[in-house]
């Protein structure tokens, strides 16, 4: 769910200061919960500001700078591992990350994390007969 406005938080304050009703009649005014007004009344007396704070989660852990080390990581080295791409951030950013943190910035910078095969494929088939060849009963 977003945050409201600060519109609708300055309106909520606003009707209930100027006596518009208690604070059920101004929650069902400006289609908010009751909750809600309580908890501005309780901010706006207490001289904080009323902008809606983050939105809830984590903050983001790589700033702007560390998703761009990220890509010329990806660049100069891309068959790296996310193992290997975690230790650049560590060393370049000093920002210490998990291999799938890495994993969902390389997916957001819409940056390849196929890595080519290790080894080349085998030439020769590994079980049964070649094609083409009838065993003999």
């Amino acid at each position: 769910m977003k945050a409201y406005s600060l519109d609708v938080r300055c309106v909520v304050i606003n009707a209930y200061e100027s006596g518009e009703g208690t604070v059920e009649d101004v929650a069902e005014q400006c289609g908010v919960g009751t909750a809600f007004v309580k908890k501005m009344l309780r901010v706006h007396r207490a001289g904080e500001r009323l902008e809606p704070k983050h939105g809830g989660g984590a903050q983001a852990k790589l700033t702007a700078a560390a998703r761009e080390q990220l890509r010329a990581a990806v660049k100069t080295r891309p068959d790296a591992t996310l193992g290997e791409l975690k230790e650049v951030l560590s060393r370049v950013c000093q920002v210490e990350v998990s291999e799938p943190t890495v994993c969902r910035e390389l997916r957001r910078l819409e940056l390849p994390r196929k890595k080519r095969a290790s080894s080349p494929a085998n030439a020769t088939r590994r079980c049964g007969a070649p094609s083409g060849v009838k065993s003999r009963s």
